[in-house]
């Protein structure tokens, strides 16, 4: 078994050990019941990970279609969807690849907007997430757009760290089912306010059920968009926003929100 091997097999339980939140699919499937008057929709998430939101979406009664390019995260799909009907997922690029169409719903949750990982332009990327969405709706069709919405005030505040952080929040040990443990930490994490980009450097630090340590260190960045360019990319893709809600709730987002929120967007392809 190679190191690489080694080292996605424990990011993916790590990573869905870390993200065990309930709050966002809950919000979704009220979304879902209050938009579509409860009607079982034809649902596609981009970049499904490891089922967490996909699942709870096909046990309430909605067809599911889910994909993602890391293979390790669509194992722990497939054991989670295992006996649960009307859900499928395969592996596959979102930016390179085609999404399908005549979906009625596009989900684009789980803070995948500002968490792609790509070599283009990162606003380029993010742009195309959207334009895929519009194509693989049918007309009429509905955008769930959910993220974390930052001012440059709230994105310095949030992002700025010289020192060194938990690459998944906190300082925890996480192990994995072959028995390997670690953590990833994060040094320099600095957000740029004139090109809104945020940068780190971080590595890995993994021991295996043999004793071997593993240390990968890595660089990464990701694009924080205002709420404007938001709306400007769903505009240029033919989308109308019919509502944002603000952190989970019926309360509307202010296009001036002023520091951080937790944006939800309902958009209809015209």
């Amino acid at each position: 078994m190679d190191k690489q091997f080694i080292a996605k097999h424990w990011y993916a339980s790590s990573y869905e050990q870390f993200e065990n939140q309930t709050n966002d699919v809950e919000f979704l499937l009220k979304v879902l019941r209050e938009q579509t008057d409860g009607t079982p929709q034809n649902i596609l998430e981009a970049a499904c990970g490891g089922g967490r939101i996909s699942v709870p979406l096909a046990q309430a009664g909605h067809k599911v279609t889910g994909f993602d390019a890391d293979e390790f995260m669509l194992l722990r799909c497939y054991r989670r969807m295992k006996d649960i009907r009307g859900i499928t997922c395969y592996q596959a690029d979102a930016i390179s690849e085609d999404w399908g169409t005549g979906y009625d719903v596009v989900v684009m949750a789980g803070n995948i907007l500002i968490n792609i990982e790509t070599k283009l332009d990162y606003a380029e990327a993010q742009q195309i997430f959207i334009r895929k969405s519009a194509a693989t709706l049918r007309s009429g069709g509905h955008l769930i757009l959910d993220y974390d919405q930052h001012s440059d005030t709230s994105a310095i505040e949030f992002f700025n760290h010289l020192g060194e952080s938990g690459r998944l929040g906190d300082e925890s040990t996480y192990a994995d089912e072959l028995g390997t443990s670690g953590k990833i930490k994060i040094y320099g994490n600095v957000y740029d306010p004139v090109t809104r980009i945020c940068t780190w450097a971080s590595h890995s630090d993994l021991l295996t059920n043999n004793g071997e340590r593993i240390i990968k260190s890595t660089t990464g960045y990701k694009h924080i968009p205002t709420l404007k360019q938001v709306y400007g990319w769903l505009a240029d893709a033919g989308f109308d926003v019919e509502k944002t809600y603000r952190n989970y709730t019926d309360e509307p987002l202010s296009e001036n929100e002023p520091d951080y929120v937790r944006a939800t967007i309902w958009a209809r392809k015209g």
